[in-house]
């Protein structure tokens, strides 16, 4: 063993399935203390291969059953043919080939492909899936890309970034989804920060995904992660087209970071009579979580409900919200509060942009009432006894 891997550790982090919010396996990272044995090991295949191994015998002795993505550079498979290392590795610690993912990441300025293309073949006969990462960031060929025929794509956290602002991102993206389904693979995102990130990922097709806002590397494997709301872009289907826009009904909303605390949100209740509701948000502006007035006040206000909440998140109080479009009609307003849980039939409904960003909310009573009144206008055209317009009304 070397002297420097004393100074090495490990970190866990989930790679969530975006259809289901559950963790389908864990990346494991390589933590150096002291030096870069990462920048190294990308010089080095050797050193490579044995971080390879290093990294599944720490993930071995954490017990867990989750598959697992071990990473490696392209060149060292060019270069040594094989991973005897982490072959014995997996072996040692009761796994099957077939539940390692082999992260690779491309070098094509240095990496032989006639070399590296059978190494990957060879290593996917035997039962490991592979991985290409870091797709976007480098200068992959596309005709290595098909060559290496992966399993799982991996979208380099740098085009990810861009994908809310930038629509030629989101086409690249679509377009890897396309040829992910043509060659058999999933899609996967990495460096998923914010919510918006996360609903454009969704939309442009990733399947998977990794990122601080599920959760971040940490020392030790966590299988519950924060998996957001993504708001529609569209109405819901089967909303009505007609009635008043809700843009006639738009108060400002009560917006707080999505890290309030309930102290924050009590202060801005008691002091603010006419706010019904508060909007927890992303740093994007995107609502996460809700907060009805009536219901976190008297939660906080029982017995014991400052000394059981009142330093800890808001989000322990709070639901998630229900949105529609800016463009939406009241009526389509009514269809989203008919579609969710009948005890919120009062909560705020927040509007939001294309970017899934709240721009203010809505309140039921006030569609209602508004509702009801273009009914009464419309009465005096109306036969009584079938509801249809009278003869030459209108």
């Amino acid at each position: 063993m070397r002297a420097w891997t004393s100074q090495l550790r490990f970190a866990y982090q989930p790679v969530v399935d975006l259809g289901t919010g559950s963790v389908t396996a864990l990346e494991v990272l390589a933590r150096s203390e002291k030096g870069d044995v990462v920048a190294r090991a990308r010089r080095d295949p050797e050193l490579d291969a044995e971080l390879a191994a290093l990294a599944l015998r720490s993930a071995a002795r954490q017990e867990g059953l989750l598959p697992l993505h071990v990473n490696v550079f392209a060149a060292t498979l060019a270069h040594l043919g094989d991973l005897t290392a982490l072959r014995r590795a997996v072996r040692d610690a009761g796994r099957r080939p077939w539940e390692v993912t082999l992260d690779i990441t491309p070098q094509p300025e240095r990496v032989p492909r006639e070399a590296l293309v059978p190494a990957a073949g060879a290593l996917r006969e035997d039962g490991f899936r592979i991985c290409v990462d870091g797709v976007g960031a480098g200068d992959l060929p596309l005709l290595l890309l098909a060559d290496l025929s992966p399993d799982l794509l991996k979208v380099d956290a740098a085009v990810v970034a861009g994908l809310p602002h930038r629509p030629a991102y989101r086409a690249a993206v679509a377009g890897l989804r396309r040829f992910c389904d043509g060659a058999g693979a999933l899609l996967a995102v990495e460096g998923v920060e914010t919510e918006l990130q996360y609903a454009t990922a969704r939309a442009a097709g990733a399947h998977l995904a990794q990122g601080h806002l599920f959760a971040p590397p940490a020392r030790r494997p966590v299988v519950e992660v924060h998996l957001p709301v993504c708001p529609p872009a569209a109405p819901p289907a089967g909303a009505g087209s007609g009635g008043p826009p809700v843009a006639e009904f738009l108060h400002p909303a009560a917006l707080l970071p999505l890290s309030a605390s309930a102290a924050q949100v009590r202060a801005l209740l008691t002091g603010s009579p006419e706010v019904t509701g508060v909007m927890l948000v992303d740093p994007d502006g995107v609502p996460v979580r809700a907060v009805d007035r009536d219901r976190f006040l008297l939660a906080m206000s029982g017995r014991y409900g400052h000394a059981l909440y009142a330093d800890r998140p808001a989000v322990r109080l709070a639901d998630r919200p229900r949105t529609v479009r800016v463009g939406a009609t009241a009526w389509e307003v009514l269809d989203v509060v008919a579609a969710g849980d009948g005890s919120r039939t009062a909560d705020d409904v927040a509007v939001v942009d294309e970017a899934g960003r709240c721009v203010g909310v809505v309140r039921l009573a006030e569609v209602i009432r508004a509702l009801a009144d273009s009914r009464m206008e419309d009465a005096p055209g109306l036969n009584q006894l079938t509801r249809m317009p009278r003869p030459g009304a209108g």
